[in-house]
C-alpha cells in the first residue's frame, strides 16, 4: 500500500482587523499586531521598514515573477497586503516613538563603528580596516537617515 498522500488544499488564511489589531498597529507594536492578526513569528510585520526592522514596503518585492512563489516572497506579498489594509482603515501609526528609538540604537551603532575603527586592536568581529571604514560609513547614514525621518515628522506636527 503507498503511503503518499494528497496534499491538502487548505483555503487562504483571511486576516480580520480587529480593534485589537488596529491598536498595535497605531502603536507600532510589532509583537501585539503578530498576536492579533494571527501571524507566525516568521512572518514579516505589516509596520512599514521606516518603523519596525521586520516590516515591509513595496521597494522588497523581487521584479521577477518566478521568484513570488518563495516562502519568504509570499509571506512579503501578505504583509504588504495588510499594511495597504490597516494604511486605508486608520491611516499612518504613531511612530515618533519608534523614530525615536531606532535612532537611539542607530547612533549607538554610530559610536561603535567609530570606536571599532579608532582601535583596530579590538577585534571583536573579525574585520579589516576597509570593512570597519565601511561598517563606519553604513552607520553613518543610518543616522542622517534616522534623522531626516526624525525632522520631516517634526515639520508635519508644526505644519
Amino acid at each position: 500500500m503507498p503511503t503518499n498522500r494528497t496534499p491538502i488544499k487548505r483555503p487562504r488564511k483571511e486576516y480580520v482587523l480587529t480593534p485589537e489589531a488596529i491598536a498595535a498597529w497605531m502603536a507600532c507594536d510589532w509583537s501585539a499586531l503578530h498576536a492579533a492578526l494571527g501571524l507566525n513569528i516568521w512572518d514579516r510585520s505589516p509596520l512599514p521598514r521606516e518603523i519596525s526592522g521586520m516590516g515591509c514596503s513595496e521597494d522588497d518585492l523581487p521584479a521577477d515573477a518566478e521568484r513570488r512563489e518563495e516562502i519568504w516572497v509570499k509571506s512579503l506579498l501578505q504583509s504588504i497586503d495588510l499594511q495597504r489594509k490597516l494604511l486605508a482603515v486608520a491611516g499612518w501609526p504613531d511612530c515618533r516613538d519608534a523614530y525615536v528609538e531606532n535612532l537611539r540604537k542607530a547612533e549607538h551603532d554610530l559610536r561603535y563603528s567609530r570606536e571599532l575603527v579608532k582601535h583596530p586592536e579590538r577585534d571583536a568581529i573579525g574585520m579589516d580596516d576597509a570593512s570597519r571604514r565601511e561598517y563606519l560609513a553604513e552607520a553613518e547614514a543610518k543616522v542622517a537617515y534616522r534623522k531626516q525621518l526624525l525632522a520631516s515628522l517634526k515639520a508635519k506636527d508644526s505644519a
